[in-house]
C-alpha cells in the first residue's frame, strides 16, 4: 500500500474525530444550545469536508445522547442537562470504587498522569480516572473514557459550570487533599488506601456538581446571552473551527 493511499484512508478518520471533538465542546459549553438544528450539509460545507466524517461525528454524539435525530425534526442538539453529567460522574465513581487490579498497576512513578500536579483538582481527578479505567479495561476503557470522562472534563470548565449555575469553588481544598492522598497511596502501592481516597473524592466531586444544579426539567445547555438566531449561532460556531480542522487534518 502506498503512503498516498494510507493518507487518503486516515484523513476521513481524523476529520471525523476532530469534528466530533469540536461539536462536543460546542454543545457542552452551550455555544450550540439545546434544540439547535445541526444541518449536515451546512456543517460539511463550512468545514470544506465531505458529509461522511460529519455524519459519523453526529452519530457518535447521538449515541452519547448529546444529539437527537428525528425523521420529522431533523438532527438537533438534544435536551441534555447538568443531571446527565452528574450521572456520568456517578458511573465513573463506581468504577473507581470497585475491586480493581489497576490500583496497584497504576502506582508506577513513571506515569505522569499520577505524578503531575494539575492546574485544577477536578481535571486532575478525571485525568487519574481516565488512566485507571484504561489500565483496568484495556479493550473498552478508551470508549468508557470517551463517553463518560471526556464530557465531564469539558463540563468542569469554570465558565461552563457557572453557566449551569454550579459553583465549583466550594469544597476545593478538601478535593485537593483527597486527590493528593490517592496519588500518595498509588505511589506506595497501597490499593486499599487509594480506593478509599478515590471513593471519598468521587463523593466530593458528585456533591460539587449537585450542589447548585438546576432541576432536570429546567436545566440544560445555557442559552446564548445575545439571543442569536439558530442560523447565526450555527455559522459562528462553524466559522470559528474551520481553520483549526483544516490545519490538524492536513498531512
Amino acid at each position: 500500500m502506498s503512503m498516498g493511499s494510507l493518507e487518503e484512508q486516515l484523513r476521513p478518520q481524523l476529520l471525523s474525530g476532530l469534528a466530533y471533538e469540536r461539536l462536543l465542546e460546542e454543545i457542552v459549553s452551550g455555544r450550540l444550545p439545546r434544540g439547535h438544528r445541526l444541518r449536515l450539509d451546512l456543517l460539511a460545507h463550512s468545514w470544506a469536508v465531505s458529509r461522511t466524517p460529519v455524519r459519523e461525528a453526529l452519530q457518535r454524539l447521538a449515541d452519547m445522547r448529546f444529539v437527537h435525530v428525528s425523521p420529522n425534526a431533523g438532527t438537533r442538539v438534544a435536551e441534555w442537562s447538568a443531571v446527565d453529567m452528574i450521572e456520568r460522574a456517578r458511573i465513573v465513581g463506581r468504577l473507581l470504587a470497585g475491586e480493581s487490579s489497576c490500583l496497584s498497576a497504576a502506582a508506577d512513578p513513571q506515569q505522569t498522569i499520577v505524578t503531575r500536579a494539575p492546574e485544577c483538582e477536578l481535571r486532575g481527578y478525571l485525568d487519574l480516572a481516565s488512566h485507571l479505567i484504561e489500565s483496568e479495561f484495556s479493550r473498552l476503557g478508551p470508549r468508557i473514557v470517551r463517553e463518560y470522562v471526556e464530557p465531564l472534563r469539558l463540563f468542569v470548565n469554570p465558565d461552563t459550570a457557572a453557566a449551569h449555575g454550579i459553583e465549583l469553588d466550594r469544597g476545593r481544598d478538601r478535593r485537593r487533599e483527597l486527590l493528593s492522598a490517592a496519588r500518595a497511596a498509588l505511589h506506595r502501592d497501597d490499593p486499599a488506601a487509594a480506593r478509599d481516597a478515590l471513593a471519598a473524592l468521587s463523593v466530593q466531586v458528585i456533591s460539587a456538581l449537585e450542589s447548585s444544579a438546576p432541576a432536570p426539567e429546567r436545566s440544560g445547555a445555557p442559552q446564548s446571552p445575545r439571543k442569536k438566531t439558530h442560523d447565526s449561532v450555527h455559522k459562528s460556531a462553524l466559522g470559528a473551527t474551520h481553520r483549526e480542522l483544516m490545519r490538524k487534518a492536513t498531512p
